[in-house]
This record gives C-alpha cells, sequence and structure tokens, in this order.
C-alpha cells in the first residue's frame, strides 16, 4: 500500500491505525494507533475545509461573471443608444468609448500589377 501526498493519505492512514489496533501490531517510531487516527481525522478535516473554500470561490467567480456579463451589456445598449441619438462621429459617442467613424482607419486599395 503505497502512500502519495494526496487526499487519499488520511484514509490510508486510518487503515493502517484501525489495521494495528485490531491486530496489536507494534508501529514503529513511537507511533500509536489512537494518534494516528486522530491526524488522519485532522488532516481530513482540513481536506475537507479545502474542497468547502474551492466550491464557495467557484461560485464567487460564476457570479462574478455573470455580473461582468450583464455590465457590457448595458455598456453596449449605452453606446448604441448613444450612436443612435448623436451619431457615430460624434464627441459624444467618443467619450462613452466608442470610436469616431472619422478617426477609424481608411481601408487601402490593394494595387493590382499589370
Amino acid at each position: 500500500m503505497a502512500s502519495t501526498r494526496n487526499s487519499d493519505t488520511p484514509i490510508e492512514t486510518r487503515q493502517v491505525a484501525q489495521y494495528a489496533e485490531t491486530t496489536n501490531l507494534k508501529l514503529p517510531g513511537g507511533f500509536t494507533p489512537a494518534g494516528l487516527i486522530q491526524e488522519a481525522d485532522a488532516a481530513a478535516a482540513l481536506l475537507d475545509a479545502i474542497e468547502a473554500d474551492k466550491r464557495a470561490l467557484a461560485a464567487k467567480i460564476a457570479s462574478k461573471d455573470a455580473a461582468i456579463a450583464a455590465l457590457a451589456d448595458k455598456l453596449k445598449r449605452i453606446r448604441s443608444g448613444v450612436k443612435a441619438e448623436y451619431g457615430d462621429d460624434s464627441t459624444e459617442y467618443e467619450s462613452v468609448g466608442g470610436k469616431r467613424s472619422s478617426d477609424r482607419k481608411k481601408p487601402q486599395s490593394k494595387k493590382t500589377e499589370a
């Protein structure tokens, strides 16, 4: 049973401690089954708390994305309204973030070789 540094480690540690407890296996290094179970439970509680924080953060990110999308839509509608009211070459349109038509780069015609 190879132990790795992941979320399975507390489960594996608890299984080893329970096996040692039921079979009276002497653990090296002064470890006790009760102490290992206590540490495994503490590590599992930390992992659970981290997962809960990840879920909460994901929910906040989704809320933020929705709020930003709603703002972007409103800003687009505002610019369209200002463009309709004042025209696409007005300073008002430029002041709300639009690019004036006179400031746009003129299309260049391609020169053909004869």
